[in-house]
């Protein structure tokens, strides 16, 4: 008994031995790899023979993973979808506790569109403002050019003051006289358009609509040229969200800061871009949706404003087709006091209102 014992020690002692002496010799293999990665590549799949696996421990089961849900605040194209129970307002603006995604993400805030064609009953060839004037020549500008615009908002500070948060806003307008060979395809008109926003959440009913939010803002839009043709504005305003189901209500009033004597491009803006706007927008269940804005200056002369009319349809997937019908003043800021009609269509990316 005693001898098979030490028979067995030994025969273990010598199986230890060439493991050792195996080790040994991986490990001096893989020491004389000259690439760092591939050296510890090596490293790592000795190690993974040699040593035991690591113990199991006793952990909580996964959570599982939410349901994928409609998202408009992210950057993911969402379906266009009502999420059902959900507050639309909310999920735009992080109003509820469970719609809140942090800070510095970017989310869409206005329409993002690209029309192919955007036709219009007039265009204006000769831009003129009471301090800037008119220029010399009329512009051959055509009637029918592309246009597109970019919007979107960042949260930069969450739960201020309590429960509210301020955003950054961006929105950028372009209309593209790309069909017109004979000026070379130039950019007719830009717009710029930063913006701050405090918003505050609230919840009341008036008139069978919820109201959501609060919001004040202070906003600069121009188009970036020099003079006879530069156009610019700041203002200050208020805006109040109410919605119900698929349908939102919004309320934007502005007071223009004024500047003095010829540092103002437009001192007549208001009169014809308009000092109010309301915006019905609604939802379609089932992708899609449809808004109405009116634009009001509070007297029939010189204007009453505008009114745009806009239908997304679903194409394909995040893909929607995109019709915007408008009618008035102030269509882009070389437009303020210009009066038109046009009808676009092309595609639009992301949801909105």
């Amino acid at each position: 008994m005693r001898k098979q014992h030490s028979i067995a020690v030994a025969l273990l002692v010598g199986i230890a031995e060439a493991a050792l002496a195996q080790t040994a010799e991986d490990l001096a293999r893989c020491r004389d790899i000259v690439d760092a990665n591939e050296r510890l590549r090596c490293y790592d799949a000795l190690a993974r023979t040699v040593l035991p696996p690591p113990a199991t421990t006793l952990t909580e089961p996964p959570k599982p993973l939410p349901l994928e849900r409609d998202d408009p605040r992210t950057a993911l194209v969402p379906t266009g979808k009502v999420a059902e129970g959900r507050s639309l307002l909310s999920q735009r603006w992080e109003l509820d506790r469970e719609d809140k995604y942090g800070l510095f993400q970017f989310t869409y805030y206005r329409p993002n569109y690209i029309l192919a064609g955007l036709w219009s009953t007039d265009v204006n060839r000769m831009p003129e403002s009471p301090t800037r004037g008119s220029i010399p020549l009329e512009i051959p500008y055509q009637n029918v050019e592309g246009a597109f615009q970019l919007s979107f908002k960042i949260k930069m500070v969450e739960e201020v003051w309590g429960s509210s948060d301020i955003w950054i806003g961006y929105t950028q307008q372009s209309y593209w006289q790309v069909y017109n060979d004979d000026l070379s395809r130039p950019f007719r008109e830009t717009n710029y358009e930063p913006e701050v926003m405090w918003v505050v959440p609230t919840d009341y009913e008036v008139l069978g609509l919820r109201g959501r939010l609060l919001s004040f803002g202070l906003a600069h839009q121009s188009n970036g040229r020099a003079e006879p043709l530069s156009r610019s504005w700041n203002r200050m305003y208020a805006m109040v969200g109410l919605e119900r189901g698929g349908f939102v209500l919004q309320a934007k009033a502005w007071k223009r800061l004024n500047e003095t004597g010829t540092d103002d491009d437009n001192p007549d803006i208001e009169d014809y871009v308009g000092r109010a706007e309301l915006l019905g927008y609604y939802q379609m269940p089932r992708g899609g949706s449809t808004a109405l804005r009116l634009r009001t200056t509070f007297k029939s002369e010189p204007s009453w404003g505008s009114a745009q009319f806009d239908w997304r349809f679903p194409i394909s997937g995040k893909l929607f087709g995109y019709l915007q019908v408008f009618s008035g003043y102030g269509e882009s800021m070389i437009d303020y006091n210009f009066r038109k009609t046009s009808v676009g269509l092309g595609i639009s990316i992301g949801s909105w209102y």
